[in-house]
């Protein structure tokens, strides 16, 4: 049997000089928070505990009320958030109600059932460089009873070549450039879906993105919650693979990659199905296949199909 020497770890102290630097460019970097609520009372006091403990004090913490019904607005301002009240208008409106409002060169955004832990825009701001962009975070996905699982973030390259097909980059782990988000017009309030994979699709051309691949963005998970609706999802996509996602191929390569991108999406849409024990998983799942039916694309999609048609089996077995 082999017989591994112990590691004897060995401290390489920072040089003063990079460390005043890394601190002095923390310090640069003035941040404003912007939450966009809907009906969500319930979920503020953990968010913004989670934003007020920041290692880093943001300039300003945003909730934008868009037009809730359960004193959003009244619970944001006594925990000591700014408010702006608007009517109804959806996750981009409320985003960019927010974003125009915000007096910071950037923007952190957080959904107002998510969390960040403490360091998390420390860390961000250390990563930003005069031709960043966007600064993303891996994530912790979390529920009512317990943190599910960590999902590291993938490097920057991978992430930019991906958003092709799908969107790694949650939207609560987003340190964005306020003055590229304004150049690139703002997210689309024509979406209620994917409107955060839209945006990072179309910023990726106005800069680099920086990530720091360690879970400090705690995402929440929930029945109710718009992410569990995979019929939202689909309908979303609709909206903008052909403007967008398409937008800059022709010919075979643009039909070949609407298959492609359908095959991912229609997937994700059964895998939510699953987690929400809806009927539609394995429908879902099929189209998948049906969109792009090679196996040397996402070959895992096929093992998804075989547990969705074995999870109806056994549905269908404790029903008889």
């Amino acid at each position: 049997m082999e017989t591994r020497r112990r590691a004897t770890a060995r401290v390489i102290p920072v040089p003063a000089n990079i460390a005043q630097m890394q601190t002095e460019r923390r310090s640069s970097v003035k941040i404003s928070v912007v939450i966009p609520a809907y009906n969500a009372a319930r979920f503020l006091p953990r968010c913004l505990k989670s934003v007020f403990a920041q290692t880093l004090k943001p300039d300003e913490v945003i909730v934008v009320d868009d037009g809730s019904t359960d004193n959003t607005a009244g619970f944001a301002a006594a925990l000591g958030a700014r408010v702006i009240s608007r009517r109804n208008g959806g996750p981009s409106a409320a985003k960019n109600t927010g974003i125009q409002s915000a007096s910071s060169e950037w923007i952190a955004l957080l959904d107002a059932d998510d969390m960040w832990v403490p360091d998390k825009l420390e860390r961000q701001a250390a990563c930003v460089r005069p031709e960043t962009v966007l600064v993303y975070t891996g994530r912790r996905i979390f529920d009512d009873n317990s943190v599910r699982e960590g999902q590291p973030a993938i490097d920057a390259n991978s992430a930019r070549k991906m958003l092709r097909y799908a969107n790694p980059i949650p939207n609560s782990s987003v340190l964005v450039s306020r003055e590229a988000v304004t150049q690139a017009g703002g997210f689309r309030e024509d979406l209620h879906y994917g409107e955060d994979w839209e945006m990072w699709f179309r910023l990726q051309r106005l800069g680099q993105f920086e990530v720091v691949a360690d879970p400090l963005t705690d995402y929440y998970v929930y029945p109710n919650s718009l992410s569990a609706n995979p019929e939202k999802m689909i309908e979303g996509l609709n909206r903008f693979i052909d403007t967008t996602l398409l937008a800059d191929l022709r010919g075979f390569h643009r039909w070949a990659w609407r298959h492609r991108i359908r095959a991912v999406q229609l997937c994700s849409a059964g895998l939510i199905a699953r987690d929400n024990r809806l009927n539609s998983e394995v429908q879902y799942m099929l189209q998948s296949l049906r969109a792009w039916p090679s196996p040397f694309w996402e070959p895992g999609r096929f093992a998804m199909f075989a547990v969705s048609v074995r999870n109806r089996f056994r549905r269908h077995e404790r029903a008889l």
